[in-house]
């Protein structure tokens, strides 16, 4: 039986892709006061990157919700006229694209590792908040005097000089992303064309609810004579970038420096092609895989959408709704359950989160990333855990005993963890016993990577065993019932003894 697609089945795939990707670059474009083309733009370019360049088939380049909010933010602090928005946008784009091979060259290879997923989890928590600040504006269908929790409470307090029209569609596209029972994204494109089909029955200028700005595509906008401030636009570029960088390290650690390269280059591009900011994205459905027959299917699709030109009249409200929709999608619920009585770890997140609500998206992340980075190197000191040391590898009886030679913590768990999968990813081996007899401090870093390298080893049909645990340790990592691994998968004896008993008992460990 053939195993090759349909030409039908390669533009469902790709309508279902864009539904990762296109939705949420419109709305930020449209939030931030820029022409929807500039969303079609990068959009466009992000794929034809992806298509000549790209080769997983998990990874996509797509304007990410946080790299858009930080244009958003950015722009911000530019009110002139449509023109001047634009190049300062496409100058950002370039700038970005800049700072990322700059970074792909110079930096060192994760440098941003050691960051705790408390304090990222913090910047993802500050940056939504930050996001529902700006968009509630939008949603009410009034003007915002400033984006700040005061100015929001205020207009919450006049409800009298709300647009009710536009909190009735704002509120009924709401209701439809949430009760469409879907498994995939398109749905947000779906609620884009219905709501399209509405304006023909319903005009929605008749009723004073706005929409994005209309402008066709420039070329080379950044080339147009704008009155910019320099060291702001270079402070803003650097921090955009930095977010991707971020980005990259939590999510895509293979192929590191061809991936931020990639990034930067596309950017570059895309800049000279009057798009906005794209990043690396991380396609978490399980079912689809990017191909370069779906890829060319999605620049197939948005040529036609870009033809058809349907969504530049999609109201503001919904746009609104639609972003704050996709980033709640795309948070990972399931993790925030190992947060359950880890107070340390909570004071991290918070902490995280309150620096970038009030010193803002910019200046908030170089203030949490520095003082990460200072609590990072005093703790590691402190518990020699740096330099980080290489592990060892040993086989016994065809089972393998990685021994870890120093404490596992936040700081070093992800690189430790990565050295050890490298050196038994291809030996053909069934049991793995990972020997902490050095130390494991029990925080939801070291959780999370824990359950990632088991989910990895679970793919190759292979069994990871966590030994050398102190009695406190094993208690804590036996009640977050982490996946792909069970309460029999943890011990405190060490590796050695584990394996012996293990043979003695000649039997499996788990029925």
């Amino acid at each position: 039986m053939s195993t090759k697609l349909s030409p039908l089945a390669w533009f469902s795939s790709g309508w279902k892709l864009l539904g990762y990707v296109l939705p949420m670059a419109l709305a930020c474009a449209g939030i931030a006061g820029l022409p929807v083309s500039m969303a079609i733009a990068g959009v466009m370019c992000a794929l034809l990157c992806s298509l000549l360049l790209g080769g997983s088939k998990k990874i996509l380049l797509t304007p990410s919700p946080f790299s858009a909010l930080m244009l958003m933010a950015a722009i911000a602090y530019y009110a002139g006229v449509v023109s001047e928005r634009i190049a300062v946008a496409s100058l950002l784009t370039l700038f970005t694209g800049g700072w990322l091979l700059l970074m792909s060259l110079i930096l060192p290879k994760h440098c941003l590792n050691w960051i705790a997923r408390p304090v990222w989890h913090g910047i993802g928590l500050g940056m939504t908040l930050t996001l529902i600040v700006m968009l509630f504006p939008v949603i009410l269908g009034v003007q915002a005097n400033n984006s700040s929790w005061q100015g929001m409470w205020e207009l919450l307090i006049d409800w009298q000089g709300w647009n009710w029209p536009s909190v009735v569609l704002a509120g009924l596209s709401f209701a439809l992303l949430v009760l469409w029972r879907s498994k995939t994204q398109p749905k947000a494109l779906w609620v884009l064309l219905l709501v399209w089909i509405l304006s023909y029955i319903w005009p929605f200028a008749l009723v004073g609810i706005a929409t994005p700005v209309q402008q066709n595509v420039q070329l080379w906008p950044f080339m147009n004579p704008v009155h910019a401030d320099w060291p702001l636009l270079f402070f803003l570029s650097a921090t955009i970038a930095l977010l991707i960088y971020m980005e990259s390290c939590q999510y895509l650690s293979n192929q590191f420096r061809r991936n931020v390269g990639l990034v930067g280059f596309s950017n570059i591009l895309t800049a000279f092609t009057g798009g906005m900011v794209i990043s690396l994205g991380y396609i978490a459905d399980e079912v689809l895989r990017i191909k370069r027959n779906t890829l060319i299917a999605m620049l197939l699709l948005m040529a036609l959408i870009f033809c058809w030109s349907w969504l530049a009249y999609v109201p503001l409200p919904v746009l609104a709704v639609i972003a704050l929709y996709v980033i709640c999608v795309q948070i990972n619920w399931c993790e925030l359950r190992l947060y359950c009585w880890q107070w340390s770890d909570l004071l991290w997140l918070c902490i995280s989160a309150i620096l970038i609500i009030l010193f803002g998206v910019c200046t908030g992340l170089w203030l949490v990333i520095s003082f990460a980075l200072i609590v990072m190197c005093w703790y590691s000191l402190r518990m020699h855990a740096w330099p980080v040391l290489l592990p060892e590898v040993q086989i016994i009886a065809q089972e393998a005993v990685i021994i870890l030679p120093q404490i596992l913590l936040f700081a070093n768990v992800s690189t430790l963890l990565n050295k050890s999968y490298l050196l038994i990813n291809t030996l053909d081996i069934k049991k793995i016993y990972l020997d902490m007899s050095a130390g494991c401090h029990a925080d939801v870093t070291v959780f999370f990577h824990l359950q990632a390298l088991a989910r990895r080893l679970h793919q190759q049909e292979k069994m990871l065993f966590v030994c050398g645990l102190n009695e406190k340790t094993y208690r804590i990592l036996i009640a977050k019932k982490l996946d792909y691994l069970s309460a029999e998968q943890f011990s405190t004896l060490s590796a050695e003894s584990l394996l012996i008993c293990h043979k003695y008992n000649n039997g499996p460990v788990i029925a």
